[in-house]
C-alpha cells in the first residue's frame, strides 16, 4: 500500500461531553485509559501502514496548534487549517487537492478524530481490501456491524457482493439511512444487511475529486484554486476569502448518496465513536457494582455509575444507580445515563449564559 495517505478529520466539538470537552479543547484531544488522547490512538492505528509524509490532519485554526501538540510527526504544512467549520465534503476536498500535488495516484483514508477502534489489526485488513478496490476507481466505506439497535448512528444498507479479500467482503451499497427510532432500529439489526455508518473512507484522490467536480462543482473549483495558491505569498488571503464562499455540505449528502461507485466492507471493530458520558465513561475499568471512576471516589451501594472527578477533591456517592457525575474545578454536572444526550443542551445554555 506504498500510495496510501491517512487522513483525520478533527474539527468536533464534543458538545456531549461538556464540560470536559469544550470548544478550546474538544474531545478529541481528551484522554483514553492508555493515557493518550483519542487523536494519537487514531493515527496510531494507521502509523505503520504511512510515512509521515503520507499523514494529513483537517481541522480548525484554532486547534492546529493542539493537533501538533499531539501529532508531533505530522509535518505542520500537512494540518490543514479551515478558518471556519463548512462540514465533511469541503474538508476532504481540500485534503484530496493537497494529497494529489504530492502524489496523483494517491489512495486516501479518511478517519475521524474522535472515536475508539480496539481491532486495529481487523482494520488494518479491511484496509488491505478497501486500498484494492480503490485502485480499481471505487469508492469505499467501512460500516460497523451493529450489535444493538442504536438510535444515535446513520446506517447503510448494502445489496450484492462486489469482492472479498483479506478475510472480509465488500458489497455494492443500496442506500444510506438517517438516524431511526427504536423499532426500525430494530427491523435494521434483524434484516442483516444494514451496518453503522462510521465515517471511514477509502479511495483514490483522482476518483473522489471527479466525483466533486460532477456533484460538487462549485467546490471543486474553488478547493483548486485554494490549493493553486497554497505555495505562495496569497495562500492564506486566498484560503479566507474561499472558504467563507464554500457549500457546508456532508460528504454523505454531497457525494456518497449520488455516486454509483460506493461499496461497504461490513467489519466488528471493537468501534465506539465516544458520543456520549454513557460512551466516554465505559471505556474506563469498572468495579464488580459497574461503576466507572476515574479521579478519587468513594461509593457505598452505588450501580452502574460514572464518576469523572477532575479535581483533587474525592467524591462520595451513596445508593445511586445509572448516573453520571462529572467534577471540575468550576462546576459539577450530575446526570441520568437516559439523557446523556441532552448535555448538549447544557453547554449551550452555558455558553448563553
Amino acid at each position: 500500500m506504498k500510495h496510501l495517505n491517512a487522513v483525520i478529520l478533527a474539527g468536533g466539538s464534543g458538545t456531549r461531553l461538556w464540560p470536559l470537552s469544550t470548544p478550546s479543547f474538544p474531545k478529541q484531544f481528551l484522554p483514553l485509559p492508555s493515557g493518550q488522547s483519542m487523536i494519537q490512538e487514531t493515527l496510531e492505528r494507521v502509523a505503520p501502514l504511512v510515512t509521515p509524509e503520507q499523514s494529513w490532519v483537517v481541522t480548525g485554526k484554532s486547534m492546529a496548534d493542539l493537533v501538533q501538540e499531539h501529532l508531533p510527526t505530522v509535518p505542520a504544512h500537512h494540518i490543514l487549517r479551515e478558518p471556519m467549520g463548512r462540514n465533511s465534503a469541503p474538508a476532504i476536498a481540500w485534503a484530496a487537492a493537497s494529497i494529489a500535488r504530492q502524489d496523483p495516484d494517491a489512495i486516501m483514508a479518511i478517519f475521524s478524530a474522535d472515536a475508539v477502534i480496539t481491532h486495529v489489526e481487523g482494520l488494518r485488513s479491511t484496509l488491505n481490501l478497501a486500498y484494492e478496490l480503490a485502485e480499481q476507481g471505487k469508492l469505499v466505506t467501512i460500516g460497523i456491524q451493529p450489535t444493538s439497535p442504536e438510535t444515535g448512528y446513520g446506517y447503510i444498507r448494502f445489496a450484492e457482493e462486489v469482492s472479498s479479500g483479506s478475510g472480509y467482503t465488500a458489497f455494492q451499497v443500496e442506500r444510506f439511512v438517517e438516524k431511526p427510532n427504536l423499532a426500525t432500529a430494530q427491523s435494521y439489526l434483524d434484516d442483516g444487511h444494514y451496518v453503522w455508518n462510521a465515517g471511514i473512507f477509502i479511495w483514490s484522490v483522482k476518483a473522489i475529486l471527479a466525483e466533486f467536480e460532477q456533484h460538487l462543482p462549485d467546490i471543486a473549483k474553488k478547493i483548486y484554486q485554494i490549493v493553486d495558491k497554497a505555495s505562495t505569498d496569497e495562500a492564506q488571503n486566498t484560503l479566507d476569502t474561499l472558504w467563507t464562499e464554500l457549500q457546508s455540505i456532508s460528504i454523505d449528502y454531497g457525494i456518497l448518496e449520488k455516486t454509483s461507485q460506493l461499496v461497504v466492507i461490513p467489519a466488528q471493530l471493537g468501534w465506539n465513536d465516544v458520543g456520549n458520558w454513557q460512551q466516554y465513561g465505559s471505556l474506563f475499568p469498572a468495579n464488580d457494582q459497574g461503576v466507572h471512576a476515574v479521579g478519587s471516589h468513594f461509593g457505598l451501594g452505588s450501580q452502574n455509575v460514572i464518576v469523572y472527578n477532575n479535581t483533587p477533591r474525592r467524591i462520595y456517592t451513596i445508593g445511586l444507580e445509572d448516573v453520571v457525575i462529572v467534577e471540575m474545578d468550576d462546576m459539577t454536572v450530575i446526570c441520568h445515563k437516559s439523557h446523556v444526550q441532552r448535555v448538549k443542551e447544557l453547554a449551550e445554555h452555558h455558553k448563553k449564559a
